[in-house]
């Protein structure tokens, strides 16, 4: 049935994405019996509303996570791909670089592995990690400092930004709460936010995102960095394979362990 008035359009496209998850302009186009610009502009105005996300070839699902999760409850959440997660990101890394990784679950399986890489220096805000970790004898593992948020295991406020600012990392491994093509990485802490830019801003290398796939389209409330300044996202699927071509557009290489599989 032709559909002439937005509000019922963009009413009929929010149920098809709850349906769904994901929704295609040329589907669209069909479903509410108008032409692909007008359902381009929908999206258009929809994503300025936040109601959802473009990609290449449709939209997906706009999720605004407002409460934090513990770092307890976050360790037991999808610990399956965050551990090979954790493995790939690991092989990415040389010996002799220097690294910095920010706090969180899966950054914390990813410290794991680092610390058996010789000749490695790890700086990190995460203390929740170094329970029986046992770096090989010539890594060394450097805590930034600082406050230590309750219940987070994290460091953040002047100290860590303070010993973030002494080093320029060849490679920075950055774990986030959301990543939006449009809106860039963001964290639900705006301490955690600040200590993940200013690792990002160091960086003279590589920056590297971890997020398994439920991140992804995922906005929290403390913008971290645009989404220009990832070289690499790590994660296990994306919602829409369309978003390939808006992650490689906006200079972002994909690794995606569905793919290797």
């Amino acid at each position: 049935m032709k559909m002439d008035i937005p509000a019922e359009r963009r009413a009929r496209i929010l149920q098809l994405l709850k349906e769904k998850g994901i929704v295609r302009v040329d589907e669209l186009s069909k479903d509410l019996d108008v032409s692909v610009i007008t359902v381009r502009r929908d999206l258009a105005s929809m994503e300025s509303d936040g109601l959802l996300e473009r990609t290449h070839g449709g939209a997906i699902q706009s999720h605004v996570k407002v409460n934090e999760p513990t770092y307890l409850d976050k360790g037991q959440q999808n610990v399956a791909v965050k551990s090979d997660i954790a493995r790939m990101t690991a092989s990415l890394i040389e010996s002799g670089e220097t690294v910095f990784i920010n706090s969180g679950s899966t950054t914390a399986l990813i410290l794991r592995e680092l610390v058996q890489i010789p000749k490695l220096t790890i700086v990190s805000n995460n203390t929740a990690a170094l329970y029986n970790l046992e770096p090989v004898p010539d890594c060394e593992l450097i805590l930034t400092g600082g406050t230590l948020r309750a219940g987070t295991g994290c460091l953040v406020g002047d100290g860590a930004l303070d010993r973030l600012g002494k080093s320029y990392p060849t490679t920075s491994i950055i774990g986030i709460d959301g990543i939006s093509l449009r809106r860039g990485l963001t964290s639900h802490n705006p301490h955690e936010a600040a200590v993940s830019r200013k690792m990002i801003e160091q960086t003279a290398g590589r920056v590297i995102v971890v997020a398994d796939s439920s991140k992804i389209g995922t906005l929290s409330l403390h913008h971290i960095a645009p989404i220009s300044t990832v070289s690499f996202l790590i994660t296990d699927s994306l919602p829409d394979s369309s978003m390939k071509e808006d992650f490689n557009a906006a200079g972002v290489e994909l690794i995606i362990l569905d793919d290797l599989r």
